[in-house]
């Protein structure tokens, strides 16, 4: 059965070509989009996991005003 769907899309796929075109092109950067999101995500989230005391890290910002533009 799992064959007979292959044999079918594959068809589907040759007949027409211009449509498959766009959607495995849409599929593949899609995918290629939600992995380069990923990693980014996961690399953000594992900064500054190799201290001890990681739960200790804090973040000062300062905001000074020159001439009427703030600045961090």
């Amino acid at each position: 059965m799992l064959a007979n769907y292959f044999k079918i899309a594959i068809r589907t796929i040759l007949r027409h070509k211009s449509f498959s075109l766009i959607n495995i092109a849409g599929l593949t950067i899609g995918l290629t989009t939600f992995l380069a999101i990923s990693l980014y995500v996961v690399d953000e989230f594992t900064y500054d996991r190799f201290h001890e005391k990681k739960d200790r890290i804090y973040r000062a910002v300062i905001s000074a005003e020159f001439d009427g533009q703030t600045n961090k």
